[in-house]
């Protein structure tokens, strides 16, 4: 199935983990679309779980070499085990739990950490995230907000005094052009003009 989201195309491919001729013609299919995408999300079945199939289709899309995310489907059937499927499958395609975003397709549950993924996996997709799907420019703003924080904050505990500045400088001047981005939001000379000023003001203050 393909579909047309204006600023990016999404193709949902068939299952590629069955047996016999019918599953290998489907695997070639999805193979070729992976090959021809940008970005790959790979989902598996919480209900069936991760098994040698699962895992040699696994090591043959990351085998691409294409920016992707894993995700865990139908999570909203196995509740109270849920914790114990995704440590399962993390183990069994060699990643640590919190590579695995389990969601629940038929309600939407957590389809909004999918895209907080891709952004953090493909940030020059990020622009176009935001203009195509603008109810979640907020989770992506966030999600750059929070990374420029915690880089900051690792900055700031360091004994550098004016050192320090320079690098403070190109996270928070990344902060805010990533944003801009996000919200289709045009850096004109006057807006530039204000960014300089305030970046300059603190850095005396800071000084």
């Amino acid at each position: 199935q393909e579909a047309d989201a204006g600023l990016f195309a999404l193709i949902d491919t068939p299952g590629a983990d069955a047996v016999g001729e019918v599953g290998e013609a489907e695997k070639d299919r999805a193979l070729s679309a992976a090959k021809e995408a940008d970005f790959l999300i790979i989902v598996f079945d919480a209900i069936q779980g991760i098994k040698r199939t699962e895992q040699e289709l696994f090591d043959e899309l990351a085998a691409l070499g294409k920016p992707h995310v894993v995700v865990m489907n139908k999570i909203d059937l196995v509740r109270r085990d849920a914790a114990k499927v995704i440590d399962r499958a993390a183990a069994n395609l060699r990643l640590k739990p919190e590579q695995i975003i389990a969601v629940a397709a038929k309600d939407g549950k957590n389809l909004d950490r999918v895209l907080v993924a891709i952004a953090k996996a493909e940030p020059e997709i990020v622009a176009a995230l935001g203009r195509a799907l603008p109810e979640y420019r907020w989770r992506l703003a966030w999600t750059a907000i929070t990374g420029a924080a915690s880089t900051s904050a690792a900055i700031a505990l360091a004994p550098l005094p004016i050192l320090d500045v320079i690098p403070l400088l190109v996270v928070q001047s990344s902060l805010v052009l990533g944003i801009a981005r996000i919200y289709n939001y045009e850096i004109t000379p006057q807006r530039a003009k204000e960014l300089a000023v305030t970046f300059g003001l603190g850095f005396l203050g800071r000084t």
